[in-house]
């Protein structure tokens, strides 16, 4: 197996840390050594949970919080990999936990709002949003805003999903879901105009998806922009060929 470079560096440092664990003189239970075990381990848990790999992130984790149990960072991210792993009620325990030891910290409430969204409660979701929004301290507005616009989109409320994805650009104007997003509220209320200028910076992106295309290609139909059509069938064939939607286009089928 070929791990991703920075799990290979963070194995590196777990081999010096075993290493180590030997030295009575760095084995005690307190003191800075211990703090410095558990927080690489927790750069660890961190590494394997972005590389999609949550059930070794949370064995990590629960390492983490063997040093120091009140560790709500390490029992924010236990949450997600919780929640990846299936556990939705264990996972909002595990973020429930961590607010209480830091209420006010708005990753937290950012991501115990998504948890509470895909375990399908997105009006209480929405509230932990809007408390992460809240808070000018913090880093990742755009996610926050990003978030509690999918959610309000499970509650059937159009208006207040445009509202944040807008929020979302207005803290970061190049966030592609953000553009494509709103260009598919725009479409599915009939703005094409509006439709395609979000459209254009997600097609123009790294991120674009065969999904994308096909909106950017009704798009220019209800605009009737057939030379603006063969561009984007042209573009998509040569990125994305292999795909069930770009075979459906060819043989005609765009749901149109």
């Amino acid at each position: 197996m070929i791990w991703p470079l920075r799990l290979c560096g963070w194995l590196l440092v777990l081999g010096w840390l075993a290493g180590c664990a030997s030295d009575p003189a760095l084995s005690g239970e307190g003191g800075a050594d211990t703090k410095r075990r558990a927080d690489i381990r927790l750069e660890l848990a961190n590494a394997y949970f972005a590389d999609g790999q949550s059930a070794i992130a949370l064995q990590e984790l629960e390492r983490v919080l063997a040093f120091d149990p009140q560790r709500a960072d390490a029992l924010g991210l236990r949450g997600l990999a919780l929640q990846q792993l299936g556990e939705p009620q264990r996972a909002q325990q595990s973020l429930q936990q961590a607010l209480r030891i830091a209420p006010n910290d708005p990753g937290l409430q950012n991501n115990y709002g998504w948890v509470l969204c895909e375990s399908g409660q997105p009006a209480a979701a929405l509230a932990y949003f809007d408390k992460a929004l809240a808070q000018r301290n913090y880093a990742s507005p755009a996610k926050a805003a990003m978030n509690a616009g999918r959610c309000s989109l499970k509650l059937g409320e159009r208006m207040r999903a445009q509202g944040y994805f807008e929020r979302a650009l207005q803290a970061e104007p190049t966030l592609v879901p953000a553009h494509a997003s709103l260009a598919r509220l725009a479409f599915e209320g009939g703005d094409y105009a509006r439709a395609r200028m979000h459209m254009l910076p997600v097609i123009a992106s790294e991120q674009v998806t065969a999904e994308d295309f096909l909106l950017a290609i009704r798009i220019e139909r209800r605009l009737d922009d057939r030379a603006a059509e063969q561009s984007l069938a042209a573009q998509w064939q040569r990125r994305l060929p292999d795909t069930p939607q770009w075979r459906a286009y060819q043989s005609g089928n765009t749901d149109d």
